[in-house]
């Protein structure tokens, strides 16, 4: 096996001097209490190490006691959190890193300005949050991508841009090219830590030329998930580790092979002692599968201290239990830890009771090694768990039955279910539900735990094992089960809520349990449409009736529209012969106006109705968005057809051209002409 590890990896400047500083000050205080707002970095074993030292974890100044000693993390803080702690004459021991006060005072001094400011990184991440504090609330925008840039809502050409420190270099730089010609380079400041840059185009090249990549870090620090994605672009079998035990356990599972190329890069909130653990894990000369397991007897080792070794199984009492750990007396100096997440996971276990009890437990040493703090041995009870489960996994594929999984992970064509903490399965995105065109969302399953049928258990040419289920053989099932008793009870008229499954142009078919049914775009709408998908959306649920069904071609047809939504339900009630209507011209043509009555609803007023006088067109009398008044003069519902005359109301006649609007009566103008009596 062929190890590198990426130069730019582990601390970096500014984690490693917060850290620095937070193990002299705890060493140099003793006296006083020592609080940490927020944490230091992202590294669980860094922070832990300093709460074990003395440091209190808070999340707001409100926490810290008056006249107390704080400790500001690597990120950075808001400028409102400064003030409380001013406030509360505490003692502030300012551990932000360089690079950030830097972006501090740029956005302070471009906000005073009069600039509107642009932040490019995490929203909600620690150090973006403090930035943002050093500009007007309503001034600044955090963007994460280019497509983002639209949304901005103040103009570009106002604005200055500004990095978080650790965010992706090629999003920063697409960034830039699309906002060249709006914002002036001057204003463009690149503020991405120079270390970030070297780590995540060295963690690239090392990706492309090695078989598995591993990242060491939190999941929470954002530039450990950056190097994280820059390495799944290159190198498909990329894992995200946190230690060495996570590392043991690729390799028992056959996802670092022998022969590999591995690389390895980290982010910087990982210490040093984590990566050469990491790297002495890889280079061991026996793997853990490959090792004779040894069973300890304590019976034998009453009067000394057993010689536990990495790859021993050994048997203890269970005695107490933290947010992280299920602590287990291994007749050791120390006690031995199992991780919380291995219990948690397994049903069968009741670690309440396993506490009171002081229940014995089988597990195998995952590993040792020597701190500050004394010897940690680190246990693993899902390990000695494997064959139990394995016994069930292989009883559920021999006679069918469903076994319930929790989605741990994604992968580029599925995802994989964990069961009872130990049991990978692997699930095809097909088999994931049981139809529907539209494209499955694979993360949404993430963290769901569902039913799944084992259709597959082998194993490889490397004896690895290889499970894969099917959550659509269960919900095929079911769908059986309904379809068989819906054409039992089906009948028309019959109603059904469905489920609008897909949307071809033509119609909508719905399943109204178990099985589906068409609805034609006729049956949607009682007005014409072009496609279904204007009406309907693909999981809707809706009220459907059966029209027709053949039980040989298992066939149906579905209604949708009701009779009371018609326009022309009760019409000659509603609108009868001889009534005088209003309504508005919405169209013309050379045989007559059509005018709206109700919405959905036109009666057609024949060119031969509207005037006393023969007319051309109706356009010579009429436009399209006049009110008129007209007289109903037929009705015919079976043939949708209204028809109203203007003229029996008022006719609308053309003004000819040698007409003189001015003209009056021979009656008026005799009087015009009669002297006045004196």
């Amino acid at each position: 096996m062929i190890i590198k590890v990426a130069e730019h990896s582990g601390f970096c400047f500014g984690v490693k001097n917060a850290v620095d500083t937070a193990y002299k000050t705890v060493e140099s205080i003793k006296d006083r209490k020592l609080f940490m707002l927020g944490e230091l970095t992202h590294n669980e074993h860094v922070v832990n190490e300093l709460i074990k030292k003395g440091f209190i974890l808070i999340e707001s100044p409100e926490e810290a006691t008056e006249g107390s000693l704080v400790l500001l993390r690597a990120h950075g803080v808001t400028r409102e959190i400064k003030e409380a702690l001013a406030c509360k004459n505490c003692e502030v021991i300012d551990c932000t890193c360089p690079f950030v006060e830097k972006i501090h005072k740029i956005v302070k001094e471009q906000s005073e300005a009069g600039k509107n400011i642009i932040v490019t990184g995490a929203k909600g991440h620690p150090e973006v949050v403090g930035i943002c504090s050093e500009a007007t609330k309503d001034r600044v925008f955090v963007i994460s991508s280019a497509s983002e840039i639209e949304s901005i809502p103040f103009p570009l050409e106002s604005a200055v841009v500004v990095s978080q420190t650790t965010f992706s270099t090629i999003e920063f730089e697409k960034i830039c090219a699309t906002v060249k010609n709006q914002i002036a380079k001057s204003c463009i400041f690149d503020t991405i830590c120079i270390t970030t840059e070297s780590r995540q185009k060295e963690a690239l090249r090392l990706s492309e030329n090695s078989d598995v990549m591993l990242v060491i870090g939190s999941g929470h620090s954002s530039n450990t998930r950056k190097l994280l994605d820059i390495c799944r672009s290159r190198c498909v079998r990329t894992y995200l580790v946190s230690d060495s035990t996570e590392v043991r356990k690729l390799l028992n599972e056959g996802k670092i092979l022998p022969e590999d190329k591995v690389g390895i890069t980290a982010g910087a909130s990982t210490p040093q002692c984590i990566i050469l653990e990491v790297v002495d894990e890889m280079s061991e000369n026996e793997v853990m599968t490959n090792q004779e397991q040894t069973d300890i007897n304590f019976g034998d080792y009453i009067d000394s201290i057993p010689q536990l070794r990495r790859g021993a199984t050994v048997k203890g009492s269970v005695t107490s239990a933290d947010a992280d750990y299920v602590y287990v007396d291994v007749r050791d100096k120390s006690e031995g830890k199992i991780p919380r997440k291995e219990v948690d996971n397994d049903p069968d276990f009741d670690l309440e009771k396993a506490i009171a009890e002081r229940q014995e437990v089988t597990t195998i040493v995952t590993s040792i090694r020597n701190s500050d703090m004394g010897k940690e041995i680190i246990l693993s009870k899902s390990r000695v768990d494997m064959d139990k489960h394995k016994k069930a996994i292989e009883d559920a594929f021999e006679n069918k039955t469903p076994v319930t999984l929790k989605i741990t992970n994604v992968v580029k064509d599925g995802v994989i279910g964990n069961y009872a903490g130990n049991i990978d399965v692997y699930i095809h995105k097909t088999q994931l539900k049981s139809s529907g065109s539209e494209e499955i969302d694979l993360e949404s399953f993430k963290g769901q735990s569902i039913d799944v049928i084992i259709t597959k258990m082998d194993t490889d040419a490397r004896h690895r094992l290889r499970i894969s289920g099917s959550h659509r053989a269960i919900l095929s099932n079911e769908r059986k089960e309904k379809a068989e008793a819906l054409w039992n009870d089906i009948d028309v008229g019959k109603h059904y809520k469905g489920i609008v499954r897909s949307l071809p142009d033509f119609g909508a078919f719905v399943d109204i349990g178990g099985v589906d049914g068409l609805l034609h775009n006729s049956e949607i709408s009682w007005k014409r449409i072009k496609r279904s998908s204007d009406v309907l959306s693909v999981g809707e649920e809706i009220d459907v009736y059966v029209k027709d069904f053949d039980k040989e071609t298992k066939k149906i047809s579905l209604g949708y529209k009701k009779e009371e939504d018609d326009p022309y339900y009760n019409i000659e009630e509603r609108i009868p012969v001889g009534s005088i209507v209003k309504g508005t011209v919405v169209r013309l043509t050379d045989f007559g106006a059509f005018v709206q009555l109700e919405p959905n609803l036109d009666a057609l007023c024949h060119v031969s109705e509207i005037s006393s006088v023969r007319l051309q067109k109706p356009s010579d009398v009429l436009s399209v968005g006049m009110e008129v008044e007209a007289k109903v003069i037929d009705v015919k519902k079976d043939q949708r057809r209204i028809s109203i005359s203007i003229k029996e109301v008022e006719p609308i006649d053309p003004v000819t051209e040698d007409e003189d609007i001015y003209a009056i009566s021979e009656e008026e103008a005799a009087k015009e002409e009669t002297p006045a009596e004196e």
